[in-house]
């Protein structure tokens, strides 16, 4: 059990087929953290509108989240566009370990999901129709991986709508700029599925990633960030 002083997750998408919760359960199994932050879209409320898919993993991921909280771990879930319907009841406390917020200040960094500073959700009818077509890349993706392809249909599709609107929005300035304005040397979010540590105008900037490719995670100890993948 590896003791931590915060674990960062976003993008988990519960209710998606994409979802590794699987993989996710494993790495929460491993970890002792003192804070839990899950930095939106944890369960993909828009795809549950639209048909109901729902795997024993999903309730063994929550499960376990309850059991951090439980022994003492601080939960704070950060809402984000696919699970915006808990918007409408933020802020909110279950017990003394579990809040949902919408944003939160830790540590100085700025935690938010993200979906503020993106010109495609915006526009929330094109947002849906994103996700729904996102998803369907995602299990294209598996079907031609069995006949030994290696590249990713998601990936480029992600990749080529971000770029098609970046003269709308540039995310990771926005979200540096949204931090100096709370006062904070830092900001960590997910959204846009792509893990990060960087440094942009003076800030910290940090992106999760998501748990429907890149399997990303942050880690916080010795006042040191680590964002961990498959690969590290």
């Amino acid at each position: 059990m590896k003791k931590v002083d915060a674990l960062f997750i976003s993008d988990v998408h519960l209710g998606s087929k994409g979802c590794n919760a699987d993989d996710l359960l494993k790495v929460l199994k491993q970890h002792e953290p003192k804070y839990l932050f899950i930095i939106g879209d944890f369960i993909d409320g828009w795809l549950l509108k639209k048909r109901h898919y729902w795997s024993q993993d999903f309730t063994n991921v929550i499960r376990k989240i309850l059991s951090y909280s439980k022994n003492g771990t601080k939960v704070v879930y950060v809402t984000g566009n696919h699970d915006d319907f808990l918007r409408n009841y933020t802020p909110i406390s279950f017990s003394e370990n579990i809040q949902i917020v919408d944003e939160y200040i830790w540590n100085g960094y700025y935690i938010v999901h993200g979906d503020q500073f993106d010109g495609i959700v915006k526009m929330k009818w094109l947002g849906l129709l994103g996700s729904w077509g996102y998803e369907a890349s995602i299990w294209i993706d598996k079907m031609i991986k069995r006949f030994g392809y290696r590249k990713s249909l998601s990936k480029f599709l992600k990749k080529n709508i971000k770029n098609a609107i970046k003269f709308i929005t540039d995310f990771e300035n926005q979200a540096t700029h949204q931090a100096k304005l709370h006062g904070c040397h830092g900001v960590i979010v997910g959204h846009i599925h792509t893990p990060a540590n960087l440094h942009i105008n003076d800030i910290h900037y940090l992106n999760c990633g998501d748990w429907i490719e890149n399997n990303s995670y942050i880690t916080f100890k010795y006042n040191e960030f680590k964002i961990i993948t498959p690969n590290n």
